[in-house]
């Protein structure tokens, strides 16, 4: 019973852990944006994007981002990011990737990053450290966990 009780913790924390990462990643990525707002706008317009987009986009990603870190309109703020992540995918990345092969490594980020995020929708109640999370891992008597398909 007490390995069970670890592993629901240590779900916990990882899904906080990623959590975090992903947090870190767009404030690092965003900030910038949301600041120097003629510079994203250049950058957007080099990606052949509206140059309006730059600083909207860097906006959104810090918002989105501290909404995140703080844990309010969970579903919401990942979605926003997600979103933000599958445009960088298919308008900057994907597009890098098919011109030169060799500019793999952008694209793979990307798509880890967006696999981070759908992990987090679907972990929603275990992403959010809370009272009541403590309180279920503490009075949880058998956790089950998930079956392996192989």
């Amino acid at each position: 019973m007490q390995t069970q009780i670890s592993n629901t913790k240590f779900l916990i924390y990882s899904i906080w852990g990623l959590r975090l990462l992903l947090v870190a990643i767009f404030l690092y990525h965003g900030l910038p944006k949301a600041i120097f707002w003629s510079a994203a706008a250049e950058k957007f317009v080099g990606f052949g994007l509206p140059g309006f987009l730059g600083p909207i986009t860097g906006i959104a990603e810090v918002i989105a981002s501290v909404l995140l870190l703080f844990g309010r309109f969970w579903r919401a703020s990942n979605l926003v990011l997600l979103f933000i992540i599958a445009g960088a995918i298919v308008t900057v990345q994907l597009p890098n990737f098919i011109e030169d092969a060799k500019k793999v490594a952008g694209l793979e980020r990307d798509l880890l990053i967006l696999v981070g995020h759908i992990i987090l929708l679907a972990a929603y109640p275990y992403g959010v450290l809370n009272k009541s999370n403590h309180s279920q891992v503490a009075s949880q008597k058998e956790v089950s966990s998930p079956k392996s398909p192989f």
